[in-house]
């Protein structure tokens, strides 16, 4: 049971609801009727993330996270020192804390001697607070039971770690990809062996509509047999020689403007899982796609008024003055007037320094949500 309940602590690395497995194995192991966990001490933004096993009801759960801090008798444990509620107050002390008045009497009514706890924190600051309790009427924690607790310490300590890490990694990954698909940028990532392993939402989308771009099984696929060839000698190209860029243009079935795609290969990380390294990066974009920027951002990075704002998104999207002003319903001498108070605020004379200016700013990563 020892060695299936530390396998389950790393496995919590992985799980979509961590913890709670490993929870229900450390019950059965320490024979106790209810074990909680605190991954990160709830605030006003932040609830934490509390695993109760069995579950409990989730109001009860909700008033744990929020008066943790305030009933917890454990909170100043220094940490990795295993406690049992009797190592730090008398029977009568115990008996009369808010935490046994207020807590353990809603949950499970247990003494001092039917509850156990310990403080983990990792070097990056994750802080996780670990409780045990048994009912009354079973035997009370004793020294063999803290030093059992002891054991798994160190192994959840390293997996608070790992998990730190790895959500670590993956958010900055999705802010890369956001701040790409804010762009209308679709990226493709590729093993060794050319198949997909990673696609941000933009490029998902180009794939789903095969309109230039598709899978075909697990490989990428252009619309014409010729594309698909010319595509793949790029990818090769990719792979014999990394940080190489190269580009082609793909035609579209629909008979849109073609799509054009940026290729270039990065060196294997050297890792010991290699069954599916990174080594081919294809940046996509489609012309035909509007900027969707926010009309407020623009507000508030050129005082912009919301008739001006609309005009200039128009006009980034490559509309003339004329066109711009018809599809926004005002005269072109409005729209002219607009124009003037646009290039005012953005020290241009030229609508094509306007694209510029507009283009190289951080306006297009105000990119509304599709």
């Amino acid at each position: 049971m020892f060695n299936l309940t530390i396998h389950a602590v790393y496995q919590s690395v992985h799980e979509t609801d961590p913890w709670r497995s490993c929870l229900s194995l450390m019950v059965k192991y320490f024979r106790v009727a209810n074990a909680a966990l605190m991954v990160r001490p709830s605030s006003a933004s932040d609830p934490g993330h509390l695993v109760c096993v069995p579950a409990g009801d989730p109001a009860m759960e909700q008033a744990c996270r929020s008066k943790w801090y305030e009933f917890d008798p454990f909170i100043d444990v220094p940490p990795e020192c295993v406690m049992l509620g009797s190592n730090l107050m008398t029977e009568a002390q115990w008996q009369g804390s808010a935490f046994c008045r207020d807590d353990l009497r809603q949950a499970l009514p247990a003494d001092a001697r039917h509850v156990m706890g310990v403080n983990i924190t990792t070097q990056a600051g994750t802080t996780a607070m670990l409780r045990l309790r048994r009912v009354q009427h079973a035997p009370p924690f004793d020294i063999e039971d803290k030093q059992r607790l002891a054991m798994f310490v160190p192994h959840i300590k390293q997996a608070l770690t790992l998990t730190a890490h790895l959500s670590g990694n993956e958010l900055q990954m999705k802010i890369y990809e956001e701040g790409l698909a804010r762009l209308n940028i679709g990226v493709i990532v590729l093993d060794e062996a050319g198949q997909l392993l990673r696609a941000n939402p933009t490029a998902c989308q180009m794939l789903d509509s095969a309109d230039g771009v598709r899978l075909a099984g697990s490989l990428l696929a252009a619309n014409t047999q010729a594309e698909t060839r010319d595509l793949h000698r790029l990818l090769a190209s990719a792979r014999e020689h990394p940080k190489r860029v190269t580009a082609m243009c793909l035609s579209r079935p629909s008979g849109r403007r073609k799509l054009t795609a940026v290729v270039r290969g990065f060196p294997l990380a050297e890792v010991a899982d290699a069954r599916a390294r990174p080594m081919v990066a294809i940046f996509l974009r489609d012309p035909d796609v509007a900027a969707e920027p926010a009309h407020d951002i623009a507000r508030q990075l050129f005082d912009f008024t919301p008739a001006e704002a609309q005009l200039a998104i128009e006009l980034l999207n490559g509309l003339s003055l004329d066109e711009a002003a018809g599809k926004l319903g005002i005269l072109r001498n409005t729209g002219r007037a607009h124009l003037r108070a646009i290039f005012s605020k953005t020290g241009v004379t030229r609508q094509s320094e306007l694209v510029r200016v507009l283009l190289n700013g951080v306006l297009a990563l105000s990119t509304t949500e599709k």
